[in-house]
């Protein structure tokens, strides 16, 4: 079967092997083919992984069963290494533990920045988001500058401005 597979069907845009098998209507991806002669049907819920990142080597020795996160993880750049996962930060290049960055169960998955990295580049956007408003701010006319720095309406201008003068 796996010389068969090799050899017939048809690769995707994706660079995996679809077979058709004689008297079905659907095509079949090749090392499922391979995995369901050595080991039954792929369970729910599991995926197969190309140990060496051939999409077209189905050998059963390079077929590895594996979680969809356990998957995703894998070609994401995470190493497991005693049951941690660890992960590369984008922002610091270090590799550590899972634990060390925030978890988006919504968005599914870890961020790509360490918590270190993270809390870091928010105070420095935060900063940056200041001085930009400060800088707005003085550029204005005195009389376009209808809020202070703590965002509470200066008095005599909004008054005047709202024709709320004394009669």
């Amino acid at each position: 079967m796996n010389e068969d597979c090799s050899r017939r069907g048809h690769v995707t845009k994706f660079g995996y092997r679809r077979i058709r098998l004689p008297g079905e209507r659907r095509l079949k991806m090749a090392h499922v083919l391979v995995w369901e002669e050595h080991h039954g049907p792929v369970p729910l819920g599991r995926e197969l992984h190309h140990r060496n990142g051939d999409k077209l080597d189905n050998r059963i020795d390079n077929l590895q069963l594996v979680t969809r996160l356990e998957h995703k993880r894998i070609h994401s750049g995470c190493i497991l290494c005693d049951d941690v996962w660890w992960k590369r930060c984008r922002k610091c290049l270090q590799s550590k533990p899972e634990t060390d960055f925030y978890n988006y169960p919504g968005r599914n998955g870890l961020m790509g920045l360490c918590k270190r990295c993270c809390s870091r580049t928010a105070v420095e956007y935060k900063r940056k988001r200041r001085v930009r408003r400060r800088r707005m701010v003085e550029t204005l006319p005195a009389t376009e500058r209808w809020r202070d720095d703590a965002g509470r309406r200066d008095a005599p201008e909004c008054s005047e401005a709202l024709g709320e003068g004394s009669d």
